[in-house]
C-alpha cells in the first residue's frame, strides 16, 4: 500500500512492517507468546498513527486525518484477529467470537471510510468471514426493535437525523456515531440469522431439561 502524503512515507513503511509481522504470527500453531508480542507492537504503531492523525486534523486535512484512521481500524482488526486465536488456545470461545465480529466491523469501517481506494482490504475481510463459517457453528441471534427517547449526532451533537453526518462514516478522522439517549420501549426481540450485531446471540440451547453452551457443548451448571 502506497499513500499520496510523503510525509507519511516513513510511518507508512514501518506500518507495513509491523502489520506483515503480525500477520506471520496470526497462524493457530504460532506459540501464544509470540502473538501476545505482536498484539503489544500493534498498540504501540496505533498510539503513533493516532499522534500523527492528531496533527493532521488540527491541519484540517480531511483526506489525510481519514487515511490514518483507517490505518489505526486496521490495526485493531488484526490485533482482534490475533487475539481471536490466543483465545481460542486459551478454552475461551465467547471472547474469541467478540474478538472476530470486531475484526470484522472494524475492516468494514476502513474499507467504507478510505479515501482512495480500500478494495486491498478485501481479501482481508474474506479471511475473516473464513474464521466464522470454519471454527464456529452456525447460529442463531437476537435482533430487539424498541423506541429511543432521543438521539444525537457525535460529530455535530445535533439530534440525529437533523444534520449531514452519517453513522458509520469518517469525518476528519472521527466516525460518526448515533448516539442515544434512554429507550421508552421494547417493540419485539426476533430471531434472525443475519443480525446487525452478532454479538447478540444465542448463548445456550436446552435438551432434556439441561442446559448446553452453544459453543463449547458442555453443560451449564447454574450456582
Amino acid at each position: 500500500m502506497t499513500t499520496p502524503f510523503p510525509n507519511l512515507n516513513n510511518l507508512l513503511e514501518e506500518y507495513n512492517s509491523i502489520v506483515a509481522e503480525a500477520q506471520s504470527k496470526a497462524i493457530f500453531v504460532r506459540g501464544i507468546e509470540l502473538q501476545k508480542k505482536e498484539v503489544d507492537s500493534l498498540e504501540a504503531l496505533s498510539n503513533k498513527i493516532e499522534q500523527a492523525k492528531i496533527k493532521s486534523i488540527k491541519e484540517e486535512n480531511n483526506d489525510k486525518s481519514n487515511f490514518l484512521l483507517c490505518l489505526e481500524l486496521s490495526i485493531e482488526a488484526v490485533k482482534n484477529e490475533l487475539l481471536l486465536i490466543i483465545a481460542l488456545k486459551e478454552d475461551k470461545p465467547d471472547i474469541a467470537w467478540d474478538c472476530l465480529i470486531t475484526a470484522q466491523n472494524l475492516i468494514s469501517l476502513s474499507i467504507r471510510n478510505h479515501p482512495f481506494n480500500g478494495d486491498y482490504l478485501l481479501g482481508y475481510a474474506q479471511k475473516l468471514d473464513l474464521y466464522e463459517q470454519t471454527l464456529f457453528p452456525k447460529m442463531m441471534f437476537a435482533s430487539r426493535g424498541c423506541v429511543v427517547r432521543k438521539s444525537k449526532c457525535s460529530i455535530c451533537k445535533k439530534k440525529y437525523g437533523d444534520c449531514e453526518h452519517i453513522k458509520g462514516y469518517a469525518y476528519m478522522g472521527e466516525l460518526c456515531i448515533e448516539i442515544t439517549n434512554g429507550i421508552v420501549s421494547f417493540e419485539e426481540i426476533s430471531l434472525v440469522e443475519n443480525p446487525e450485531d452478532k454479538r447478540c446471540r444465542i448463548i445456550s440451547f436446552n435438551e432434556n431439561g439441561k442446559n448446553y453452551d452453544v459453543f463449547s457443548l458442555r453443560e451449564i451448571i447454574k450456582k
